[in-house]
């Protein structure tokens, strides 16, 4: 199986390859804080409705992984020995019963930077953001905020 960054980056939230790493559902709740949501992680840019997932499949929250850029670093042999890749990372989610959609962004934003600032080494990640958005679908107002998971990997 070819090494995609975007399956690397949803191992890294998911704690495949380190189970410290992995999202805690324990720091993703509804707004009494205490009960826990359904998230999953995913693909960007799916080819169906994203309200169906909210309505229809029990989720409250998405981490969608994006596509890739990826750098190369080129030594002075001018040989790449490892990449510089850049992952964008949507937060979405929606006003739901017991669920403020704006509140669980925030704190799927705190639960992306505790992950970074707790376990940066290994491959040196880093965390951007972009400012929130919110989009209209019909009744229902969609929070997303996307987060640009910065890191640095040696070439292999």
């Amino acid at each position: 199986m070819v090494d995609d960054p975007r399956y690397r980056t949803r191992d890294f939230l998911e704690g495949w390859t380190n189970p410290a790493t992995a999202l805690n559902n324990a720091n993703l709740t509804k707004d009494d804080d205490s009960t826990p949501v359904s998230f999953i992680t995913a693909f960007g840019s799916p080819d169906y409705p994203l309200t169906k997932v909210f309505l229809t499949k029990g989720v409250d929250l998405i981490f969608s992984v994006g596509d890739v850029t990826s750098t190369p670093l080129v030594g002075y042999d001018k040989k790449a020995y490892g990449y510089d890749e850049s992952v964008p990372v949507t937060v979405s989610a929606i006003d739901k019963a017991g669920i403020t959609g704006e509140k669980l962004r925030w704190k799927a934003e705190a639960e992306l930077r505790r992950i970074v600032e707790e376990y940066p080494t290994g491959s040196e990640r880093g965390l951007e953001t972009s400012t929130p958005a919110e989009k209209k679908l019909g009744s229902t107002v969609l929070y997303q905020q996307t987060f640009t998971l910065n890191y640095r990997r040696d070439k292999s």
